[in-house]
């Protein structure tokens, strides 16, 4: 009964080598992917931002309750897990004051729902900014041209980019 008991022992090393080969192969894996991803987004000039209400630590807010035409159509997207880690794209139809007394519009556009899986290596989530930290992600897209995609605001076939700008409080803190 000793060698059986030995030839268990064996297979049982076996199959646990096994599963420690075949974890380190997956993490190998999603490393490899992970570093392309970065490659990719870091290499793009363009960012597209998606968010969905409906997950956690993402919200939509007005930011401002005046009349005044300039805060007509403006919207602040927030991810904030905590207040140390919070991103916000403002939308609105103007970049700023100047741009709405000249009269020169934001980009905003309908793409096709073709446009999310062409583009899906530069659209990024709220998971994005959790797995690589706010403040590393503010600094890889701080000097891109940055586009939002609404959840809500996708209508059958039709999608609604829009540009934003992104701001981030504590991400200059050391």
């Amino acid at each position: 009964m000793k060698n059986i008991t030995s030839l268990e022992e064996i297979h049982q090393l076996i199959v646990n080598n096994k599963k420690t080969f075949l974890s380190i192969l997956f993490i190998f894996y999603k490393c490899i992917l992970f570093s392309q991803s970065l490659e990719i987004i870091n290499e793009s000039d363009t960012i597209y931002i998606y968010i969905d209400k409906s997950k956690k630590h993402t919200t939509v807010y007005k930011p401002f309750n005046d009349n005044h035409p300039y805060n007509t159509n403006y919207l602040n997207y927030k991810f904030s897990t905590n207040s140390f880690n919070t991103i916000i794209f403002a939308s609105n139809t103007y970049k700023n004051l100047d741009n709405y007394e000249k009269g020169i519009k934001n980009d905003e556009r309908i793409e096709k729902k073709s446009f999310l899986k062409r583009n899906k290596d530069i659209i990024l989530g709220i998971d994005f900014f959790e797995r690589n930290g706010f403040k590393n992600t503010f600094n890889l897209l701080y000097k891109k041209t940055i586009y939002l995609i609404d959840k809500d605001e996708i209508k059958g076939r039709k999608i609604k980019v829009k540009q934003v700008r992104m701001s981030c409080l504590t991400c200059f803190e050391e």
